[in-house]
Parts: structure tokens; C-alpha cells; sequence
């Protein structure tokens, strides 16, 4: 008889697995992309270690045995106990020294490379993807395929978990999730846009505006209440797929192959041919803004689509 597994994951949203660096601003929906792993240790005891700010995305997961919130003292405990497997995705110079020390059986993701005094990966496949320097050219793996790989495993399909906080069937035939938050303004759809695609669509369909986005339970409850989702690459896209709903993702700065071929969701690229997209950045260089490059009737026609075929 097997006997379960004791799965260690660090993963507390302070760096993007597929980003360059760190931030100030815990990134919730990096945290949420990667529960998808949770499906590889079904059998298995996993702690989670998590900031506080992603506490409501993990809290009563059904397979998460144990969530653990950053602090002196999970992090002497995690120090003193040994797992079968540890998994660590961020790239957090402090925490990569700490999987250094901590005994496990096998380890996966970023850690500290004594030799070169440099954070590095275990995967070799993967080492430049998971630093954040892929490009849109010749990269055709989306953000799930590259995170099992980190794990020597392949994905097929496995979605987003998430403890869904209400069983109602939905009210909103499509919601508006248009505020992108402070780290990445550039992601932003410009609100004119909006306001356009409220007119194409606003006869036939019943939309609601973005609700509830500074308080997490409520924003769920939100985007739970919505047939389709029309939203930026942020949180809000993570959280419906989380819910199995239908999403449409806009994409101008970050690269649109991270969402390719994953089920639910329906990708819109800008349309502008900007030699430094996918550029990551928070503010644009240039006087025309990739985000302004995706038209209301483009959305407007592949929400109709979508809602046409139930």
C-alpha cells in the first residue's frame, strides 16, 4: 500500500513564475495559475506556504492539507521538517536559500545556485522560460504546459482549483472585468473600449461592470454570477477559469501564448506590430498603446460566438 506523499509548495505570489523579477504587489493570479499542480498530488499531504494577501484563494482547497502564511514561523518550521517533494516557485532571493536547507526527497523549481551565486531552475527546458525571458517568437507552450514541466510532468488539460464560495447559476450573461489593479496598468483595455462594447452588446445581452474587487470573497462571488468574462490578463482571468467559466482575454504587453489552447478561454492579441511586445512593462515608451489595438467589434463578435454556442 502507498502511503501519501508530504508535498511541500512555496509559492506566496511575491515574484511571477513567468516574470522577470519581483514586486511589491503580491500577485494573486500567479498564485491561483499555480493550483493547477494540485491535481498531481491528489493522494498526497500538501502544505501550501502563501502571503497573507492570497490567503482567501487557498483557504478550504480541498487538497491542500495545510496552508501555511508567510512568517517567522512557518518558516522555521518548514526549516525543520524534511518532505518527499518541495516545489518552489518564486524567485525570491531569501527563499531560494532556505530550499537550499530544507531536506526533501526531491526538489523542483527555483533555488540558490551556490556556485554561480545566481537563482536558477532544475529543469533545464525551462530555466530561461521560468526567468522570464521567453519572447513571443518560438515559444508555443502556454503557462500550464511550463509549469508541470517544471515538475517533470505533462500537462493535460488540468484546470485551476478553487473552493467556489456559491453554487447559484449565473444572473449575467457577460461581466466586465476592467480594472487591472496598480502593478500593471498597462494591461488595461482604455475604458472608451468598454463603453463600446457595452453599446454592441448592451440590447442583447445583460452585462454588469466589474464588482467587488477590493474584497476577494465578493469579486469571486462576482465573476461566479457571469456566463462569459471579458477581462485583461490579471487575477480576474485566473478566477474564472478557477470556476470553469467562459473568458476572454485581452493581450497587448504580457504574451497571449501563456492562455494557448487552454480550455475556456479565448484569446485577442493586440494587432499592432510593436517590436517590443511582449515588453512586461508598467508604463509604455511608445505614443501608440498596444492595448488601444484591439477593437470593441472584435470582442463584441467572439462574445457573441461563445454565448450563441451555450
Amino acid at each position: 500500500m502507498n502511503h501519501p506523499k508530504k508535498i511541500l509548495i512555496i509559492k506566496t505570489g511575491f515574484s511571477e513564475f513567468l516574470d522577470r523579477g519581483l514586486s511589491t504587489t503580491v500577485s494573486l493570479g500567479d498564485v491561483l495559475i499555480c493550483t493547477s499542480l494540485l491535481h498531481l498530488y491528489k493522494k498526497d499531504e500538501v502544505l501550501w506556504l502563501t502571503d497573507t494577501k492570497a490567503k482567501g484563494l487557498l483557504q478550504n482547497n480541498p487538497l491542500i492539507r495545510e496552508l501555511l502564511l508567510f512568517g517567522s514561523s512557518s518558516l522555521n518550521r518548514i526549516a525543520r521538517e524534511s518532505f518527499d517533494v518541495l516545489i518552489n516557485l518564486e524567485k525570491d532571493m531569501g527563499l531560494c536559500i532556505l530550499v537550499n536547507q530544507i531536506q526533501a526527497q526531491k526538489k523542483y523549481g527555483f533555488y540558490y545556485d551556490e556556485r554561480l551565486h545566481t537563482i536558477a531552475t532544475r529543469k533545464r527546458s525551462t530555466t530561461y522560460l521560468l526567468a522570464g525571458q521567453e519572447t513571443h517568437k518560438g515559444i508555443h507552450k502556454n503557462a500550464l504546459e511550463i509549469l508541470y514541466e517544471t515538475v517533470g510532468e505533462q500537462w493535460n488539460g488540468e484546470s485551476l482549483v478553487l473552493k467556489s464560495t456559491s453554487g447559484k447559476k449565473p444572473i449575467f450573461d457577460i461581466g466586465f472585468n476592467y480594472d487591472v489593479g496598480p502593478k500593471w496598468p498597462t494591461k488595461a483595455w482604455p475604458l472608451e473600449h468598454w463603453k463600446e462594447l457595452d453599446k454592441i452588446l448592451g440590447n442583447t445581452y445583460k452585462i454588469s461592470w466589474q464588482q467587488g474587487h477590493k474584497n476577494l470573497s465578493k469579486y469571486i462571488a462576482w465573476i461566479n454570477s457571469c456566463r462569459l468574462l471579458v477581462t485583461s490578463d490579471s487575477l480576474g482571468q485566473a478566477i474564472g477559469q478557477a470556476l470553469g467559466k467562459k473568458v476572454i482575454t485581452l493581450y497587448g504587453p504580457t504574451n497571449y501564448l501563456r492562455m494557448h489552447n487552454v480550455p475556456g478561454v479565448h484569446v485577442i492579441a493586440s494587432t499592432l506590430k510593436c517590436p517590443c511586445m511582449p515588453c512586461y512593462l508598467p508604463v509604455c515608451q511608445f505614443d501608440k498603446f498596444c492595448m488601444d489595438y484591439i477593437s470593441p467589434e472584435k470582442v463584441a463578435m467572439t462574445c457573441e460566438e461563445i454565448l450563441q454556442k451555450g
